[in-house]
C-alpha cells in the first residue's frame, strides 16, 4: 500500500506534469480555445470565433464506435443482473466518450453498502495508477484525487489509494497560493488518515484502465493547431468586415471641408465636390478568394487528419450503397477499431474481477466463453443486407447468416437458432413443415417433409388406437 507520502508526491506530480494536457483537452470539448484569449488591437474590440471541431469529433467517434453486445449473456442470470444493475452501456458510452477527449479512461469497481457488486466510469483528471510494467501490463497501484476550497485560501487534497487486497484514504491541507507559485515542494499545514486501511474485497487492484490507443492521444488532439488557425482566419476575416465597416473618409482636395459641412452633406444625402476635389473611403483591399481557401484547406485537413469526415459533405447525400459509405468512412473505420481493440481488453478484464466475485457465491462463469462484439453506428441499407444474406444459403451455417442481419435484427444468435429450432419441433409435433422458407437447402427441405409425414403417421395411428 501507497504511504502518505508516497500518494503526496504522485498527486503533486500529476497536477504539475498531467493534469495541464488533461485540461486543455477538456477546454477545447467544451468551446473553450485559446483564441478567447487573444488581446485586442488598440482601440478595437477584436473577434474571438470558436469552431467546436473537437466536440464534433469526439461525438461522431464515440457514437460510430457502437456498441457492446455479449453472446451467451443471457446464460448467465448474475452476470446480467450486475450488468443492468449498473446501467452496463451507459458506462460504456462513458468510457468512449473520456477515451475520445483525453484519450483514456478508468473504471473502478465496489461493493456498496448493499453488498452489490459496482463499477463506474471515473474522469481520467482525478485518477492516476501505477503498473506492473510488464509487457502485458497490470494496474497495481491507483489513487483517486478529490478537491476542496477550504477558508483562509486553503486547500483540501484527498487522496483515496487502491492496491490489489486493500483501500485507504488520506488527506491534507495545503496553501493555494504556495502551489499556484510553482514551487517545488508544497508545505502541508496538516495531514491525518480518515479511515483505516480497509480490504475491498474486489480479489486485485479494483481500478481499470482503457486507453484509447497506445499513445493514449486524444481523438482531436493532434489536430489543436489547425483548429486554431481555422479559429484566427475565421476571425481576422470578422475583423476584416468590421474594420472595413468602420472605415474613415478621405477628402483630397478639400481642405476647407468642416464638420458642419460633413453634417450638412450626410443630412442632404452628398457632397459638393470642384473639378480638382475628390471624396473616398480609405478602407484595407481583401483578398477574400486567398482567404476562403486557407479556411477550406484547413477544415479539409481537421477532417482529414483526425480520420473523421465532413458527415454535411454532398459525397454522403443520396442513396449511396453500403460498400461506398463504408469506402468514405475507411478512416474513420480505422480509428474504431484500434479504439475497439483497447475497450475489449478492458472489458474483458471487468468480465474477470465479477467472475471471480461470484466465485464465491458457487455461481462464477468463465470470462473466455462471453464473447464481446461492437457493431459500428451506421444507417444500414436493410434491403442490401437481406439480399446478401439470402445469398448465403447453402454456402454458410446459419449461425453466420444470423451475424450477418446484426444484432439490431438478431440481438442473440444462439438464441435465435434456438428459437428456430424449438419452431420446426413444434411445426413438427403438429404435423406441418412450411412449404417454402428461405435459408433452408433442399437437403433440408426434403428431411422437414419425411419428418413431417412421419409426424403424420404417427398421429394418425395414435388417433385410431
Amino acid at each position: 500500500m501507497l504511504t502518505f507520502e508516497e500518494a503526496r508526491k504522485l498527486y503533486e506530480s500529476h497536477v504539475a506534469n498531467r493534469r495541464p494536457r488533461l485540461k486543455k483537452l477538456l477546454r477545447y470539448y467544451t468551446g473553450e480555445h485559446d483564441i478567447l484569449n487573444r488581446p485586442n488591437r488598440k482601440g478595437k474590440k477584436d473577434a474571438k470565433v470558436v469552431h467546436g471541431y473537437p466536440r464534433y469529433i469526439s461525438t461522431v467517434t464515440t457514437g460510430y464506435t457502437g456498441s457492446v453486445n455479449y453472446s451467451k449473456l443471457e446464460e448467465h442470470e448474475k452476470l446480467k443482473a450486475i450488468f443492468d444493475y449498473n446501467s452496463e452501456a451507459s458506462v460504456n458510452s462513458d468510457h468512449l466518450l473520456f477515451m475520445s477527449i483525453f484519450g483514456e479512461s478508468y473504471e473502478i469497481q465496489w461493493l456498496d453498502e448493499n453488498g452489490q457488486y459496482c463499477f463506474e466510469a471515473l474522469d481520467p483528471q482525478t485518477v492516476m495508477v501505477i503498473t506492473d510494467g510488464k509487457l502485458r501490463e497490470t494496474v497495481t497501484d491507483a489513487i483517486i484525487f478529490d478537491e476542496d476550497d477550504k477558508k483562509g485560501n486553503k486547500y483540501k487534497v484527498t487522496m483515496t489509494c487502491y492496491d490489489d487486497t486493500h483501500r485507504i484514504v488520506y488527506s491534507y491541507t495545503r496553501d493555494d497560493k504556495a502551489y499556484n507559485n510553482n514551487r517545488a515542494e508544497i508545505t502541508t499545514a496538516s495531514f491525518t488518515i480518515e479511515e483505516e486501511s480497509t480490504p475491498h474485497k474486489i480479489g486485485q487492484c479494483p481500478v481499470l484502465q482503457i486507453k484509447n490507443n497506445r499513445w493514449s492521444l486524444g481523438d482531436f488532439e493532434p489536430i489543436i493547431s489547425e483548429v486554431d488557425a481555422y479559429n484566427l482566419s475565421v476571425s481576422n476575416s470578422v475583423n476584416d468586415l468590421t474594420d472595413n465597416t468602420d472605415a474613415m473618409m478621405v477628402f483630397k482636395n478639400m481642405g476647407a471641408t468642416s464638420k458642419e459641412d460633413i453634417k450638412e452633406a450626410k443630412e442632404a444625402g452628398g457632397f459638393k465636390v470642384g473639378p480638382d476635389g475628390d471624396i473616398y473611403w480609405l478602407v484595407k483591399a481583401v483578398n477574400d478568394g486567398y482567404a476562403e481557401n486557407i479556411k477550406n484547406r484547413l477544415s479539409s485537413d481537421i477532417h482529414k487528419f483526425s480520420f473523421v469526415p465532413d458527415m454535411s459533405d454532398e459525397q454522403f447525400a443520396g442513396n449511396a450503397s453500403g460498400v461506398a459509405i463504408r469506402y468514405k468512412l475507411l478512416p474513420l473505420e480505422q480509428l474504431r477499431l484500434e479504439k475497439v481493440k483497447w475497450m475489449r481488453k478492458a472489458l474483458f478484464a471487468r468480465l474477470q474481477l465479477i467472475s471471480n466475485y461470484l466465485a464465491g457465491y458457487q455461481n462464477t462463469f468463465d470470462p473466455l466463453e462471453i464473447g464481446i462484439t461492437f457493431k459500428a453506428n451506421l444507417p444500414q441499407n436493410v434491403q442490401e443486407i437481406a439480399e446478401f444474406v439470402a445469398k448465403l444459403s447453402g454456402i454458410t451455417s446459419k449461425a453466420t447468416m444470423l451475424t450477418q442481419l446484426g444484432p439490431e435484427i438478431v440481438p442473440d444468435v444462439q438464441v435465435e437458432l434456438e428459437t428456430l429450432a424449438q419452431e420446426r419441433a413444434d411445426s413438427m409435433d403438429n404435423g406441418f413443415i412450411p412449404a417454402m422458407r428461405r435459408g433452408v437447402t433442399d437437403d433440408d427441405e426434403q428431411t422437414d417433409l419425411l419428418a413431417g409425414e412421419a409426424a403424420k403417421s404417427s398421429v394418425s395411428s395414435v388417433q385410431s388406437e
